[in-house]
Parts: structure tokens; C-alpha cells; sequence
């Protein structure tokens, strides 16, 4: 990264005079925008009412210092990304960790040199803004991700919406027009091949109803309101005293329901257990 770079907005917080006055020349004879502050108060509220691109913080200063500054800084969402180059007077190791301890990005040690400085303020500076644009495209893409997710989160419930109708038209249709028609067809004259025909599409009507059946939702429709309750307690594995209990019925009218069950699913196999069956659904 090269230190040519367009206008970027710099707060300086330092309280030598002398000090913001030479930061502030040599940064603004190359392009950048420079406003100052002598105290951490004053820049805290310079800050948060219109956050810079880089704060170039001394370390020691009336009140809160620089260290405890910065640790304000990071506290606040709109100021913790913004980096933070230290400029001190001192060369200890123990202030430089103390620095990149609390967030500083940099660590500068007075006397300035004009080009070093220029130097690592554009180049963060422009991490800063690469960083900050990424955020941008990464938000921007996340949306589009959740609004395609969402359209087809639409088109799929509205496709197992259709196919759910569709379902329960086909079955309506075989079981109230079809098998009706086909059974009476059944009980009159027919010879021989046209029985055999007409058995074997009995037969297979009502194997696609029995698979249509296993969706739950047209299991629903096969039974009334009472009878979906004894199947829903029959799956739980109820008996018939304590499904009887339960509904404030019989033990004979549980018995007749559990009848009724079979028959409209068409359970044939006497040994198959209700339970078994319904919990195969």
C-alpha cells in the first residue's frame, strides 16, 4: 500500500498543541482530513457524534490517558472497528503490549518521522475501508441468500400445498365416484373376462387409496373428529379402558371406533396390531 491515497477523516488526540499542529500539517498537506481534541472526554464526544476512519491517540494525558481511552473506544459499536494508532514518547516494550492489548492496530514513537507516519496511517486507513466494504458485500450477499431461501421456502410449502390438494382430489374422487361406480358395475351381469376386469380395477383403486392414505392429513379425511382421537390415543399405545376414560365414552363405543378405523383403512390382516399400523403412518 502506497501512502498516496484519497482524503480520509483522522481525529488526533493529544494534549501538546504543538503536537496536534505538526500531526495536523503533515496530514493535511497530503490530502487528509484532521480534526483534534485535547482530552479523552472531548474526543469521546467528537467520536461518537461523527465516528473518523483513524485516531491517532497519545498515550499520556490529563485525566483518562490514552490506554483507558481506547478502552472506551472498543466498548462503543460504531467506533470499535476504527483503528487506533498510538503515538507516545515512549519506548518501553511494556507500553507497546499495553497498546495492542486494549485494540491499538500501531504503535509510533515520537519524534515523528514524516514518511513512516504517513506510511502505516494510510495503510490502515485502507484496511479499514477494504474491511468496512467487505462488511458491505458480505451483508449484501447474506440478504440475497436469506430472500432466495425464502422464495423457496415459498414455492416448496406452496408445491406440497398443491400436491397435498391434488392428493385429496384423486382421493376423493376414487373413493366417492370411482369405487362406488365400480362396485355396482360389479353386481350386475358381466361374464367372466369382464368380472376378472372389473375385480382387478376394484383391486387396484383401492391400493392407490390405501397409499394415499398414509399421509396423515388424508388419514383425516377418511375418519371423523372422534375417530382421529382414538387413532391419535391408539398410537400413544392407550388401551381401549383408558381411551374410553379419557373421552368420556364406553368401552363399547371405543371398541366400534377401533372397528371403524380398520375398516377405512382397509386392515384386512386381523394379527396386524391398530397401533403398529397407525404408527407406521
Amino acid at each position: 500500500m502506497s501512502t498516496a491515497m484519497t482524503s480520509s477523516d483522522i481525529l488526533i488526540i493529544d494534549d501538546n498543541p504543538d503536537m496536534i499542529h505538526l500531526l495536523g500539517k503533515l496530514l493535511t498537506e497530503h490530502g487528509h482530513q484532521v480534526r483534534a481534541a485535547k482530552d479523552s472526554d472531548k474526543a469521546l464526544k467528537i467520536a461518537t457524534s461523527n465516528p473518523p476512519e483513524l485516531f491517532l491517540l497519545d498515550i499520556e494525558m490529563p485525566g483518562m490517558d490514552g490506554f483507558d481511552l481506547c478502552v472506551e473506544l472498543k466498548k462503543n459499536e460504531e467506533l470499535q472497528d476504527v483503528p487506533v494508532i498510538f503515538v507516545s514518547g515512549h519506548e518501553q516494550q511494556d507500553h507497546k503490549i499495553r497498546a495492542f492489548e486494549v485494540g491499538g492496530v500501531d504503535y509510533i514513537v515520537k519524534p515523528i518521522h514524516a514518511g513512516e507516519l504517513l506510511s502505516r496511517v494510510n495503510n490502515h486507513v485502507e484496511l479499514y475501508r477494504l474491511r468496512k466494504d467487505l462488511e458491505v458485500q458480505v451483508e449484501a450477499k447474506t440478504r440475497e441468500v436469506e430472500e432466495t431461501l425464502t422464495a423457496l421456502r415459498v414455492l416448496m410449502t406452496q408445491q406440497q400445498q398443491d400436491s397435498k390438494e391434488a392428493e385429496k382430489t384423486i382421493l376423493n374422487n376414487i373413493n366417492n365416484l370411482v369405487i362406488p361406480y365400480a362396485e355396482r358395475l360389479q353386481k350386475t351381469t358381466l361374464n367372466e373376462h369382464q368380472r376378472s376386469i372389473v375385480d382387478m380395477l376394484i383391486a387396484n383403486l383401492k391400493q392407490v387409496s390405501e397409499s394415499l392414505i398414509n399421509n396423515h392429513e388424508l388419514l383425516e379425511m377418511k375418519l371423523t373428529p372422534v375417530e382421529i382421537q382414538v387413532a391419535n390415543l391408539i398410537k400413544e399405545g392407550k388401551q381401549t379402558k383408558e381411551i374410553a376414560s379419557l373421552l368420556n365414552l364406553s368401552d363399547l363405543t371405543i371398541s366400534t371406533h377401533r372397528k371403524n378405523i380398520r375398516r377405512k383403512l382397509n386392515i384386512k390382516d386381523r394379527k396386524l396390531s391398530l397401533n403398529a399400523y397407525l404408527s407406521s403412518l
